[in-house]
């Protein structure tokens, strides 16, 4: 199974621990605490749910896409979205690492605020070319030294087999978890990343309306359901009943 996962990592200089302060500044103060998770269970939760847990100095925020798809790929060059703005008013002088990324497109991007300013952006997938704005940083600057050009494009020789080209969007671990480390010192895809994704644990905050929301699209699939169900059993009927009147006679 491929990765799935969106994380903010903010530098926690001032061992801020306010969630409530957080779900505020992301647009989320409806969310309530609903349980502690782990980084394995919350990098990529699938139920719309925030999940906030701090490692080696810094914040960890699990999304879930709500707020890093915004960041990246809709996002309006290095302008600030609201609630990254709303972030740096909380860490005005903090580092801010965005990461995301989809196996099912090989779908990869991050961003690096830093003080204020959004110092770079770079997204790609499988179907779209590389989109980037501002200078390469570091820890992605070591990934490229790798590659060499061929048609105007970026590939990689593959370690398994040499004959090979990768593409840049198909190197979606080495760019994704590669940037996080940045601010986590771990990559979450190797062994020194055990602790952060076992261990530490996380919470989970979701909005109280979404259960009643969920439980009434079930409640109106189901009666969705029977209505069809009927249908196929009076159309049923019918049949048996002209079976034995008029195609009899």
């Amino acid at each position: 199974m491929g990765w799935k996962s969106s994380l903010i990592i903010i530098e926690n200089k001032e061992n801020f621990a306010d969630e409530s302060a957080i779900l505020k500044a992301i647009g989320k103060s409806e969310y309530e605490f609903d349980r502690e998770s782990t980084l394995d269970e919350c990098i990529y939760p699938n139920d719309k749910s925030i999940n906030i847990g701090y490692f080696n100095g810094n914040i960890i925020i699990c999304d879930d896409y709500q707020l890093t798809t915004n960041s990246l790929e809709r996002a309006d060059e290095l302008i600030l979205t609201k609630e990254e703005q709303k972030l740096v008013d909380l860490f005005p002088t903090s580092e801010i690492v965005t990461v995301a990324c989809h196996s099912a497109v090989n779908y990869h991007g991050y961003s690096l605020i830093e003080s204020g300013v959004k110092k770079r952006l770079k997204i790609i997938t499988s179907d779209t070319p590389r989109i980037e704005f501002g200078e390469r940083i570091e820890e992605e600057i070591k990934i490229y030294q790798k590659s060499y050009s061929k048609d105007n494009q970026n590939f990689w020789k593959d370690d398994y087999d040499p004959e090979e080209d990768l593409t840049e969007d198909q190197l979606m671990e080495d760019f994704t978890f590669g940037v996080a480390k940045r601010r986590l010192g771990v990559l979450l895809d190797h062994s020194d990343g055990d602790e952060l994704m076992e261990q530490i644990i996380f919470k989970k905050f979701k909005n109280p309306n979404q259960t009643s929301e969920v439980t009434e699209s079930i409640k109106v699939e189901k009666k969705a359901k029977w209505i069809k169900y009927g249908i196929i059993i009076l159309i049923l009927i019918i049949w048996q009943i002209l079976k034995r009147t008029v195609f009899k006679n």
